[in-house]
């Protein structure tokens, strides 16, 4: 009985902790993106995902040095396929920073809330209920609304917005395989394993993108993107530092939020963040207010916070039967 009620005392102790963690990492990934534009002075988007991922590995693998033991084929079968996706995610995201805003950049990573309850049906055949049908849709009216798209004028689907929303369908996928199959491996050596494909499949990109050559409108030959890598020692510490920090720190302490948190509430906390990127970026000029960024922002958050009615309806009938 003592043991039983210590060990509710603790978890209940842990609760305001993990929710102190969760708003910690969505504050800071609500300034990621503006972290990222003053990197992209230093480094050129594939190569910094390429140096950050070699930076995740080493994290990864001081973290995991007591578990290693325990790495066998699982860790290589998922995380092979759940890494590719995640580092071309990277890559398409970090490009179309370049020719789009903060706010539409943050929220067009939400798209993933679309490419998810798709594959959770085709992989372990869990229909999606109303609620996340509706998310979708209002999902894909957000972007339409958001970027002042439309179908019948092709010049408003800028490359960067394009980019941005490959992206977020991309994580989606990685959201998707580690939710089905990851939930029993050790989370750092799990991400070592991506943080690895990052590494090849970044550097592979990398160098593809360096010797592909477009000519320009006055016939100049130029790289669709030339390797830009700063060796000086505050670039370098200052890209390593939102690697660890933003990724390393973040996904470990929201990990471990989620074992206090129910995961609905996780999935309507985390949206917030690009609330926060769409508020810095206004404030500071990057974004201009208007009623397509307000309505297309909340239509977007609205969906997110939808998307996860689904889990809760079905949690309080398990409740109710029990």
């Amino acid at each position: 009985m003592k043991k039983t009620l210590v060990t509710l005392q603790n978890g209940k102790s842990k609760k305001p902790a993990a929710y102190v963690g969760l708003f910690f990492v969505v504050l800071v990934w609500g300034f990621i993106p503006f972290f990222t534009l003053q990197l992209n002075k230093y480094y050129s988007p594939t190569f910094r995902v390429f140096f950050s991922e070699v930076i995740l590995l080493t994290t990864y693998i001081i973290m995991s040095k007591k578990h290693i033991k325990g790495f066998n084929f699982q860790y290589i079968k998922i995380g092979i396929p759940t890494g590719f996706f995640l580092t071309l995610a990277n890559i398409c995201q970090k490009i179309g920073l370049l020719y789009t805003t903060p706010a539409k950049y943050a929220f067009l990573e939400n798209l993933s809330c679309i490419t998810v309850p798709v594959l959770m049906y085709i992989l372990v055949k869990k229909k999606p209920g109303f609620a996340t049908v509706l998310s979708c849709i209002l999902c894909l009216i957000s972007i339409f609304v958001l970027n002042g798209m439309s179908l019948q004028d092709a010049s408003s689907w800028g490359v960067g917005e394009i980019l941005c929303a490959v992206a977020g369908l991309l994580y989606g996928f990685n959201i998707a395989g580690t939710s089905v199959y990851a939930k029993n491996l050790y989370a750092p050596l799990y991400l070592a394993v991506q943080s690895f494909v990052g590494i090849a499949v970044s550097f592979i990109f990398s160098v593809i993108l360096h010797f592909t050559n477009y000519t320009t409108a006055e016939g100049v030959k130029m790289p669709i993107e030339k390797i830009v890598f700063s060796a000086k020692p505050q670039h370098i510490i200052f890209a390593a530092a939102v690697a660890i920090v933003s990724s390393a720190l973040c996904w470990t302490i929201r990990t471990n939020a989620m074992k206090h948190i129910n995961a609905s509430t996780v999935a309507i906390i985390m949206p917030f963040s690009a609330v926060i990127t769409g508020v810095v970026s206004v404030l500071i000029g990057t974004d201009e207010l208007n009623v397509n960024l307000i309505v297309g922002a909340i239509l977007g958050f609205a969906a997110i916070v939808m998307s996860s009615f689904d889990d809760i309806f079905k949690r309080n009938i398990k409740t109710a039967d029990n």
